[in-house]
């Protein structure tokens, strides 16, 4: 397991650091941290995977923002390296979403994209089951 920090550019907004140790806060995590990685799926061919973790995959690099430790998966990296996670809380919900600036287009949900060469995503069409529509 490489346990070194990562080269990989993954970022939280203060919003979704803050809103990752609320999370955290009211359980009873040992070392927490966010599991990135993403899995095929959604609208738009590809799904983001965020989750609380307390130990690495052995294919997971670890990195860190704002304080918050991350468990990047090595074998989906290249779709999501250089991204931002966000977190916001409105009227129609609360929740992560994550922007991607290797994603060729995103889902409104902020929760699916397509890379360069797959399909487009069709408006109205979300079928992301992390954004509750799946």
């Amino acid at each position: 397991m490489d346990t070194t920090q990562t080269t990989a550019d993954v970022t939280l907004t203060e919003a979704a650091a803050a809103a990752f140790r609320q999370i955290t806060g009211q359980k009873d995590y040992e070392d927490p941290a966010l599991k990135v990685g993403v899995t095929p799926g959604g609208c738009g061919g590809w799904e983001y995977q965020l989750g609380i973790a307390q130990r690495p995959a052995d294919t997971d690099i670890i990195g860190e923002s704002l304080g918050v430790t991350l468990y990047l998966d090595t074998n989906t990296l290249p779709l999501y390296d250089g991204c931002i996670i966000d977190f916001q809380d409105g009227l129609m919900g609360a929740g992560f979403s994550v922007s991607n600036p290797r994603a060729e287009a995103s889902c409104s949900c902020g929760q699916s994209f397509k890379m360069s060469g797959e399909d487009d995503i069709e408006e109205g069409s979300c079928s992301s089951s992390v954004a509750g529509r799946g």
